[in-house]
């Protein structure tokens, strides 16, 4: 087989699709919970939303190419195994960055602020002197910003849910649904991220780097993860509850958790054993199982969108 058709696989894995699953999820949960986006509108988004994503996790896996060899968890991604040169995948994430914000600038000014605040994030998180992974605290917070406030909003601006006509009331309530219902995913997100640096935790031990597990230790943080998570699911009960927001959904979340319960629970006795061994498990079995979760999450929203439509 010729060199160049046994390196493709290597470059699909280079965007680590299967890393950023949970931001695709948030973004199109953001395209349809309010409405639903124009298919001209929405996938010229899409196209530009990947590939943004994609283009953090490969400058990620760039600066950390020398940690990663080190990493039993990751030590086998494209740049850190050696199947992509780092100088051929800076060049495809600047590719990636342009054809990104070019994009989404002819598209909607909104989504390119959106999408280039992503970015920026995604460049301070990992490059110096900003190097947000290095700053314990900061580093979960980013990550819940990046990964689920700001996804969220290029999904709910892909429908040009929100405007600054606040002259008008209902456009303040718009605002206030969207804030209620990303808050939440934040939660989720900053427990994601404190899972995966658990998971990292000796890396980053021999690497020095001192994120939010290496500071506070692995047990501390998973408890810290695991009162975002009780948080997070009790949100939507205290919103109906107070008249808050989104109370049309309750009743349709309470079916989604119950089916999720079992997932759930058995993750969370699963994260207690804090090996990096354990870890590598849970890791493969999220890749095995994450992508039919958000399909199904995903299409659930989706039919429950078209419902309260009258579709």
């Amino acid at each position: 087989m010729p060199k160049s058709l046994e390196t493709i696989p290597s470059y699909f894995r280079l965007v680590r699709f299967d890393s950023w699953q949970v931001w695709l999820f948030n973004f199109l949960l953001g395209c349809i919970l309010f409405g639903l986006p124009q298919i001209n509108r929405f996938i010229p988004i899409l196209i530009s939303f990947s590939l943004a994503t994609s283009s953090i996790f490969i400058l990620n896996q760039y600066f950390d190419q020398e940690n990663d060899k080190n990493n039993n968890l990751k030590k086998e991604l494209p740049i850190a195994s050696g199947e992509v040169k780092p100088k051929v995948a800076l060049a495809v994430f600047f590719i990636f960055i342009c054809t990104s914000l070019i994009t989404a600038f002819f598209v909607d000014i909104s989504i390119f602020l959106l999408l280039l605040a992503l970015i920026l994030l995604g460049v301070g998180y990992s490059t110096p002197p900003l190097f947000f992974k290095n700053r314990p605290g900061l580093d979960v917070v980013v990550c819940g910003i990046g990964a689920g406030i700001i996804p969220f909003f290029i999904g709910v601006q892909t429908t040009s849910f929100l405007t600054f006509q606040f002259e008008f009331p209902w456009m303040i309530r718009r605002y206030q649904d969207a804030l209620f219902t990303v808050l939440p995913i934040f939660l989720v997100q900053c427990a994601g991220q404190i899972y995966q640096v658990v998971g990292d935790y000796e890396a980053d031990t021999s690497a020095r780097i001192n994120t939010f597990a290496v500071k506070y230790g692995r047990q501390t943080a998973l408890r810290f993860a695991t009162i975002a998570l009780s948080i997070t699911v009790s949100l939507p009960i205290i919103y109906e509850l107070c008249n808050l927001s989104l109370t049309p959904y309750l009743s349709w979340y309470l079916i989604a958790f119950a089916c999720l319960v079992p997932f759930l629970l058995y993750f969370l006795k699963r994260a207690q054993d804090t090996s990096e061994r354990n870890f590598k498990k849970l890791r493969d079995i999220s890749r095995k199982v994450g992508a039919g979760i958000v399909i199904a999450l995903i299409s659930y929203v989706f039919i429950v969108r078209l419902i309260l439509n009258g579709v």
